[in-house]
Order: structure tokens, then sequence, then C-alpha cells
């Protein structure tokens, strides 16, 4: 059988695995064919829910050996970024909905020669990122309403993930900004993503909450090498 594309990848989001097994979820995660970490930090303001912090991040870092992005689904990021930017990460993701100036805070993140995700939520416009997209490295599309995990996937959000594609396509820049998409990524709605662009592959449920992380892993990677 052969390989997914390596522009394809699949991120484990670590606030869905069991904490009480959380060391053996991340090794599995890792060995079983997981291409990058997904970390969601929630204020209880930006979002309902309060979730892992930058504490919690640096006791769990020397477990990861992946790529590592955070998820910042927070007020005001750019008051919050900087302890994360202290422990080492691979790229940092925030919500246009929430930041004042976006251009700031890109520019902060890239001086400390970080990645830049810029996302955005189900019901808000393509237009509130576009002119962002020429500094950043990846758009992260949220395919439900940030916060909780286990929620159904949002087919709404498809043609997003293709004005998106578009958009990039029209710039010239489809090789150098990945579209992410996070919320309800099984597989079924993984390859409804593909299909419409994304390349990155936000997923928790499907991989921690039932049966065993490599079938979980497995299957999505099947999902994704499917061209029927």
């Amino acid at each position: 059988m052969s390989n997914i594309s390596s522009d394809l990848k699949i991120s484990a989001s670590i606030l869905a695995a069991d904490f009480k097994n959380l060391k053996n979820h991340i090794h599995e995660a890792e060995i079983f064919g997981c291409d990058e970490f997904h970390f969601d930090v929630m204020d209880g303001k930006f979002v309902p829910e309060i979730s892992m912090g930058p504490i919690i991040l640096k006791s769990l870092k020397n477990l990861i050996n992946l790529p590592l992005e955070i998820h910042l689904m927070v007020d005001d990021p750019l008051d919050q970024v900087d302890s994360f930017i202290d422990i080492g990460v691979d790229i940092i993701t925030f919500h246009i909905e929430a930041c004042n100036n976006p251009s700031e805070l890109i520019e902060k993140i890239k001086s400390k020669d970080i990645k830049v995700g810029i996302a955005k939520n189900p019901n808000t416009s393509m237009d509130k990122i576009e002119e962002f997209i020429e500094e950043v490295d990846r758009v992260l599309i949220m395919c439900v309403e940030p916060g909780f995990s286990g929620q159904k996937f949002n087919e709404k959000v498809v043609d997003s993930i293709s004005e998106l594609d578009n958009l990039l396509l029209r710039k010239g820049m489809r090789r150098s900004v990945d579209i992410s998409v996070d919320g309800g990524i099984n597989s079924s709605t993984i390859k409804i993503c593909k299909e419409a662009g994304a390349q990155i592959f936000v997923s928790g449920s499907s991989i921690f909450w039932e049966g065993e992380v490599r079938s979980n892993i497995m299957l999505l990677k099947n999902s994704l090498r499917d061209k029927s």
C-alpha cells in the first residue's frame, strides 16, 4: 500500500488524549504515523471552556518529538504569546476574531523563528483573513465552533476550504501556505476536506477516544489514500 502524499499531515490533538495515559498516547501517536501535535489553549473568555496552558506544556514538551502547533483560542493573544514562545514550539496559531492587531502579533512570532497560523471560525468571512494571507504559514479553518471536543462536522465549511484553496492559487501561494482543518475530523470528513484542498487534518476524538490509537490513525491514513 502506497504512502499518502508528504503534503498531507495528520495532527493529533492532545486535548482529546486520556490524561491518565498521556505519555503512552503521545508515544503511540508518534510511532503509528501522526505528523505533528496540536495543543489547544482556551481561556474561558474567547471560548467557554478552560484548557491547558504553558505550565502543562512545559511539563509535556520533553515527551514530544514531532512538530508542535499551539492553537490559541484566547482573547488578546498578543498578551499571552510570550510564554509559549519561550517554551519553544514550531507554530503558533491565533484566531482572527480575537486579535486587534494581527500584523503586530504575526511579526512578533516570526521574529522568534516560529511559524504563524491564523484561524477562523465557521461563520467568519474569508475577507477577515485575506489581507494577512501573505504574512502567515498556515490558515486553520474551524469545522466546528471552537471550544469543545467531539462536535459534529459542519459541512458548510467545505465551501470555505475550497474558497481558500482558490484564493491561494490566484495569489500563487498554494505551496507556501498550508490549509489546516480542525473539528469533527474522522475517516469520512477527512476525505471531504482533502478533496476541497486541505492538507493538515487535526483530529482528537477520532484518534484517542475509542479503540486503539494505532488502528484509528491507520483508518485516517487509509481515507487519505483513497482516491475513489
